[in-house]
């Protein structure tokens, strides 16, 4: 009677024996898969800040969420339209320098009645040398050249990249600060030299005989 009932004891021992012994050999492997899966799975990097910017992020410099038109909707084409801005910002701060400079220096045959600079509204373009307009042309083609394949991502483009900053900076002044006061001088530039047009078209008087005063030197 008593071996009778030890034996499925020591049966029923066994198979607890048995079953811990398994979970023990089991429990490492399973640790070991875990970490190989753990080691596989790879954060993605997140997508350059081009493809994701939106007017307002602050993003790019000089953005102060002002797009009432819904213009730039889309990264893309607040890349578009930053590009086409920082361009003609740059050209519009040479052009706010050199429209007076000219006219202070007095480019003689150049200048039309009144001392005023050749202009669209003002005529005179054709009296331009034409050398002067092919280098014009050449050194728009050399800097486009440079540049294309960056804002059109048809080449290799740097992660980093951002729209207007093709990475040229030999003198190291790259930074938000400088950023910021390019795209604010570039916009008042553009204000100013459509200023300059339209007084200059209106008077018949060149910018500087108008307003001798804004352009005489402090001292």
């Amino acid at each position: 009677m008593l071996s009778a009932v030890l034996a499925p004891l020591s049966f029923n021992g066994a198979s607890l024996n048995t079953g811990v012994r398994m979970q023990r050999a089991t429990a490492p492997s399973m640790q070991a898969e875990a970490t190989a899966d753990a080691v596989e799975v790879e954060v993605p990097k997140p997508p350059p800040a081009i493809e994701v910017m939106r007017v307002g992020d602050k993003t790019l410099a000089g953005d102060y969420g002002f797009d009432p038109l819904g213009l730039a909707d889309e990264p893309k084409k607040l890349a578009w339209y930053r590009e086409a801005e920082i361009k003609h910002a740059r050209l519009a701060m040479l052009a706010a320098a050199g429209w007076p400079l000219s006219e202070k220096l007095n480019a003689g045959s150049l200048l039309q009645s009144g001392n005023r600079v050749p202009s669209l509204l003002n005529g005179g373009l054709g009296q331009v040398n034409l050398f002067y307009w092919v280098g014009c042309l050449a050194l728009a083609v050399a800097v486009e050249a440079k540049t294309i394949d960056a804002q059109l991502n048809t080449g290799k483009r740097p992660d980093d990249y951002l729209p207007g900053y093709p990475g040229f900076d030999p003198l190291g002044q790259d930074s938000p600060f400088f950023r910021n006061a390019e795209i604010l001088n570039g916009r008042v530039s553009m204000i100013a030299i459509t200023a300059f047009a339209l007084e200059e078209a209106i008077t018949k008087q060149g910018v500087v005989t108008n307003t001798p005063f804004l352009f005489q030197p402090p001292f």
